[in-house]
């Protein structure tokens, strides 16, 4: 499976060097990350066209440090820190990682203004959502609201950038964004996008989402919410059909040291009637987790 995912991802690749989510697309910072990634992990680091995806997104860094989508959409992004994870083990960019990295600590997802705290407090019984608005973490793109998903790729690159950014603000980052992901978790464990509960009723975990939180939280393994939601990933992984579920799945299973059998057998069951339907996402995922590719998310 690992060599034809290979093969169709190298096919697809466009000529200036990234990758869109499928064929034909124009390239995005989120792709060529995770398609630059999934190359290395398959020890094709020399070969032209990782050198290929590493000079796009190295030529797509912002002056103050960020990366944008793609280059329709100008402004910074979530998918820095992607990008900051896939040029972790790059040569000669040192200064670009730590200038996204400063670039990063000032980043924070906003709360609701006054008015509408106003508007919720008196227009309902029952609170919309229920969350410590005091526990900021990140956002998809700048001055919104903060999701467990890019907080969690955030705190993975910050934490690889652990001794070469500004100590106190650092880790006192680092740990709010640890504090609002635990604070979101759902109720048996694992997460949703965002929240716990919506007006009361309890929402669900998907097992992706799950999985990010868990490897942004691998540095406490023994921590009840850790180990009750790698039981709740495991629960909802023998149900998913989903490539980019099963791929972080089974990168969970490797950086917990945890058996990854059944997901490997399932990913390549899916791989192998589709293709995931050309998409590149879950396609470079599927040969990260396949491959070595944990040592880009181990912290």
């Amino acid at each position: 499976m690992t060599d034809e995912a290979l093969s169709l991802l190298l096919k697809n690749q466009n000529a200036d060097g990234g990758w869109g989510a499928v064929a034909g697309k124009k390239s995005n910072t989120e792709v060529t990350a995770l398609g630059l990634m999934a190359l290395k992990s398959a020890g094709r680091d020399e070969a032209e066209p990782a050198r290929k995806a590493e000079k796009w997104l190295i030529e797509r860094q912002s002056a103050d440090g960020s990366w944008p989508l793609n280059d329709d959409m100008k402004a910074p992004s979530w998918s820095t820190a992607l990008a900051m994870i896939a040029l972790g083990d790059s040569r000669d960019v040192r200064e670009r990682l730590v200038k996204a990295g400063n670039w990063a600590l000032q980043q924070e997802g906003s709360k609701p203004g006054i008015l509408a705290q106003l508007i919720l407090a008196f227009s309902f019984k029952r609170k919309p959502v229920e969350l410590n608005e005091d526990l900021i973490g990140w956002s998809w793109t700048p001055v919104s609201f903060s999701w467990v998903e890019p907080t969690s790729y955030f705190l993975i690159a910050l934490k690889k950038l652990k001794g070469q950014l500004p100590g106190k603000v650092m880790d006192e980052r680092i740990q709010q964004g640890e504090m609002m992901i635990y604070d979101r978790m759902c109720e048996n464990g694992g997460w949703n996008y965002g929240n716990a509960a919506v007006y009361g009723d309890r929402l669900w975990p998907y097992p992706d989402t799950t999985a990010i939180a868990l490897i942004a939280l691998q540095d406490h393994p023994e921590r009840k919410e850790n180990q009750l939601s790698l039981s709740t990933l495991e629960q909802t992984s023998k149900t998913t059909d989903s490539g980019l579920a099963l791929a972080w799945g089974l990168l969970v299973s490797s950086l917990y040291k945890r058996d990854g059998s059944m997901l490997k057998a399932r990913l390549a069951e899916r791989f192998g009637q589709r293709q995931f339907l050309g998409e590149h996402k879950p396609i470079a995922l599927s040969i990260l987790a396949m491959s070595d590719g944990a040592r880009f998310f181990r912290l």
